[in-house]
């Protein structure tokens, strides 16, 4: 199923038993979020991030799971999914009665109908967890909603990477040779922890609004009085998320400069590294017997070994000129997008102030 609107997408699919589909075990898969697609951002808003249950996503993830159930009513039925399908395939799981394995998924149990939470809590005093969620310790997407359900199986991941690298199944997850996740079991960390590691790599000038943001997302978050407001929760993780992504593209623009200041510092040692060089070669020359200096200086002529044979002193001054102009755009840019930043949290700010007040 694939709706064009929302963004929603989902397929079931059947394990193949010597060439033929095994139709008695069924596994309805449901995508995560496609950040170039609308629908799917205003479903993490609304759904995964404000609460907001119907008409979304998380609808048609149940109306599409009933319609596969009714298709075959025999089959065993499991949920997978990651980020946005994670949470989808949990909650169509919970409210079923079935089974999951999910990745950084947030966790549902909040959006939960009373009969789904009292199954899960029926499952756990069995000794039975039918919800597994694998998240990555790091990740600040899957780790946003905590673990009511009690699904989360944290595993090791990698620290002072960007929004993505932690959250994305390709680059969140390692898998042996038969496909087992490498790392499950670690200890779970907390919001403090994920923050922090979140803003490790972020420009200095920049941690302490973008330290605001998130702070302020996960409280809309994790504190029911605060997140009444779908409006308002919303608002704040849009502009986190916006804001991480600017941040991410300040990050990469002030790295270009240092690689081109590393190459005009570069250029501006050449010549008397070359000088250097050729010197060290002149006394090297002095150790075989009978060779004089005049004989030296004559092969470095004749062979045009001379520093300015080599090098063309005003190319070189011309990329370094070169350099200086992209440099100061690329400072333009870094400022601008820092400014728009700094900007966007003293906005949501007076936005906060301004729910509050009403």
């Amino acid at each position: 199923m694939n709706d064009p609107v929302t963004g929603f997408q989902a397929i079931t699919v059947a394990p193949l038993v010597n060439g033929t589909p095994d139709l008695s075990r069924l596994y309805v898969s449901y995508a995560g979020t496609n950040p170039a697609h609308h629908g799917d951002l205003n479903t993490d808003a609304q759904t995964v991030i404000a609460g907001r249950v119907m008409a979304t996503q998380t609808e048609q993830a149940v109306k599409y799971a009933t319609e596969m159930q009714a298709k075959h009513p025999g089959a065993s039925f499991t949920t997978v999914g990651h980020s946005l399908g994670g949470y989808l395939a949990m909650y169509v799981a919970a409210e079923k009665h079935w089974s999951c394995t999910s990745f950084n998924g947030p966790d549902p149990w909040e959006h939960l109908s009373p009969q789904a939470r009292k199954w899960v809590e029926q499952q756990h005093a069995a000794g039975e967890n039918p919800l597994r969620n694998f998240l990555n310790e790091w990740d600040a997407i899957g780790n946003a909603h905590g673990n009511g359900t009690g699904a989360a199986i944290y595993v090791t991941g990698k620290p002072f990477q960007d929004l993505l690298t932690n959250h994305n199944l390709s680059t969140g997850f390692r898998f042996d040779g038969s496909g087992r996740i490498e790392g499950a079991g670690v200890p779970a960390r907390n919001s403090y922890q994920i923050t922090e590691n979140l803003l490790h790599a972020v420009p200095p000038m920049l941690r302490e609004p973008l330290a605001v943001l998130v702070a302020g997302a996960l409280t809309a978050l994790q504190v029911p009085v605060i997140g009444e407001s779908a409006g308002r929760s919303a608002s704040t993780v849009m502009v986190m998320m916006d804001t991480l992504a600017a941040t991410s593209l300040a990050s990469n623009i002030f790295s270009a400069a240092d690689i081109l200041t590393t190459i005009k510092s570069v250029n501006e040692g050449l010549t008397a590294r070359m000088h250097l060089d050729l010197l060290e070669a002149k006394n090297s020359a002095f150790t075989i017997p009978f060779l004089t200096q005049a004989d030296i200086e004559d092969c470095v002529v004749t062979e045009r070994l001379r520093v300015e044979d080599n090098i063309d002193e005003h190319a070189v001054q011309a990329v370094n000129r070169r350099i200086d102009d992209h440099v100061d755009t690329i400072h333009s840019l870094y400022n601008g997008i820092s400014n728009a930043v700094v900007h966007a949290g003293e906005q949501d700010a007076r936005w906060a102030s301004a729910f509050a007040g009403r």
